[in-house]
């Protein structure tokens, strides 16, 4: 699923060949492209991954909860 961050990830990334394309037109408008569809899929995998680090813990269960060892005090 695309994101708005991960196409708005991906032309950040990609904004000096864009201006390159567009603005400067020392590049092909193809190879623009071609540059922000590579971007796509790594901005997407690396906002995955913040997202991923920056989840909460999920909570444990009911029952799953350490059993103290003898000798060990009780929480």
């Amino acid at each position: 699923m695309l994101r708005w961050s991960v196409l708005l990830g991906a032309l950040l990334v990609t904004a000096p060949t864009i201006w390159a394309a567009f603005g400067a037109q020392t590049i092909s408008v193809s190879s623009a492209l071609v540059h922000y569809l590579v971007a796509v899929p790594i901005v997407a995998v690396l906002l995955a991954l913040v997202r991923l680090a920056a989840r909460p813990a999920a909570p444990r269960r009911p029952g799953t909860a350490k059993k103290p060892t003898p000798g060990e005090p009780a929480p």
